[in-house]
Order: structure tokens, then sequence, then C-alpha cells
């Protein structure tokens, strides 16, 4: 979610000063959008892969508390996308910042009609909190002013049972805002390097004894796209799937053997990122 900068924080101060017959006006505040960003601008501060791991994890444990419809929303597909690519996590529209994106909005959907407190709203809520109270050691003081306000407003009128929606919003917006800028490494270090392997390979006789049916899994760390597959009958290609698995059907009566490889195939060339696995024919 992008928004307009609105600096909560900076108080707009007019002071007309009359000199000599000429008005002056002072405005301490940010110049630009882009001075603001660039007044913390952490990015060249680059975060260990411990820190992200931490981060993901506490994330993680506090999304099983939250509602059941969040819960379906950032699963585990969400998080396994985000350890894909760590430094993605941080930043302009982040990972990170979507987990709150998301819980705001729900939460927000859960009040009644009337700002009523609901249950899974509570749910949401303490886990907004949760999110922010995990990562605020890490924003400007003068943000954590602002997020603070917010809550403390927000826990008034919950106190009440009559809740207005924007101010719940206000705290995932205003939480977003800062968490993007005071937290943009360039990098994420000490990322463990995956190798690429073939973890499972079989090969199999149909029933006709003329086919030999091969499947294979790999875990990769480079990238990949088919598997080369060598018999006595000569080589074949097989097309990675999703799940980096890989099955070829192949006619050869007489197989005894199969050897597979895993590689990147393009313009009839292949790069091969796994060492051969052979296995014998069943």
């Amino acid at each position: 979610m992008k928004l307009n900068w609105i600096n909560k924080a900076t108080t707009i101060l007019l002071s007309s000063v009359l000199v000599g017959g000429v008005v002056t006006t002072t405005v301490p505040m940010f110049a630009t959008q882009a001075d603001a960003y660039s007044a913390y601008n952490n990015e060249d501060e680059p975060i260990s892969y411990r820190v992200f791991k931490d981060d993901e994890n506490s994330v993680k444990q506090i999304v099983k508390k939250a509602s059941p419809k969040v819960k379906q929303q950032l699963n585990a597909a969400f998080f396994k996308r985000m350890e894909k690519s760590p430094v993605n996590a941080y930043g302009y529209g982040a990972d990170f910042s979507e987990v709150m994106h998301v819980l705001g909005t729900h939460a927000v959907s859960e009040l009644g009609r009337k700002g009523q407190v609901t249950s899974v709203f509570k749910q949401d809520y303490r886990a907004m909190v949760a999110v922010y109270d995990h990562f605020k050691g890490r924003l400007d003081t003068e943000y954590q002013s602002v997020v603070n306000d917010d809550i403390d407003a927000a826990d008034q009128q919950i106190s009440k049972n009559n809740v207005d929606p924007d101010s719940i919003s206000d705290i995932a917006d205003y939480f977003i805002q800062y968490f993007e800028t005071n937290i943009r490494p360039a990098k994420v270090t000490g990322i463990p390097k995956v190798k690429s392997k073939i973890t499972k390979l079989t090969a199999k006789k149909t029933a006709s004894k003329k086919y030999v049916k091969v499947a294979g899994t790999v875990k990769l760390g480079k990238k990949a796209n088919y598997a080369r597959i060598k018999t006595y009958k000569g080589t074949r290609y097989a097309k990675l799937k999703g799940s980096h698995r890989f099955n070829k059907k192949i006619y050869a009566p007489k197989a005894k053997r199969v050897t597979a490889t895993v590689g990147y195939y393009t313009h009839g060339h292949f790069s091969k990122v796994t060492a051969a696995k052979t296995v014998h024919v069943k």
C-alpha cells in the first residue's frame, strides 16, 4: 500500500515575524518527501540472516494468534515466498508491511456497524500491536511516539466499545510508512547457500516392460528448468514442475540403469546445476 507522505510527527509551526515591514514565515518540517525518507534512511545498513529469521519467526507466531481469515491469507505459502528473498521482506512494498496491512484491513472489517468490538477484531488488533512491538525498537523515537499515541487512542475507544475504524487504519498506515522509512537494508548477509541436488530418483518398468517411468525430486540453490535423463537408448529431457519434481516415460525395454542430472536448458544448451544420480530400474 502506498500512501501520500503525511508526517503526523512533525507539527507545522508557522511563526510570522514582522521585521522592517517584511513578514517572514518559518516552517520547521521536511521540505520534500525524499528529504523525509533520507532523514532516517537505513538502507546502507545490512542486516544478518539471523535477524531476518528472528523477525520472520516472531511474525509467524503472531499470525498464528490472529483471526482465521488472516491466517488463511498469511499462510505457509506467504512465508515461503518471503524466505526466497529475505531482503524483500523489508522496505517499500515489503512482506512485513503487507502483514500489518492485512491485519489492519481485517480488524477494521470485523468491527460492528457502530464500531462495536468483536472477538475476531480483538484477535487481529492484538496481532497488529504485537507486530509493532516487535519492530518498534528499530523505528525513530519520534515515529514511535506517533504510533504509540494512535494505539492509546484506539485502546480508549475499545474500552468504551465504540471504535472509529480510522483510528485502527491509522495505526497500520503510519507503521507501514515508518517501517518502510527506517528499515530498508540493502542486503541480508549470511544467507546459507543451498546446494542443488536430486533428493529422490526412481525408475520403474511399465506393465508392458517396454517403457521406464522415471520420476525425481530436486532441491535447488540455483535456477533450473529441466532434468536430463540418460538410458542406453540416449538422452531425454523432462521439464521441472512447480514443486521441483520431474517425470518422464521413456521407451527403453532393456534398460538396467537410469542416470539423471538437473540443470538449465535454453537454446539447445544444457548447464547442469546438480551432480548426476543413477538408479537401477525396478
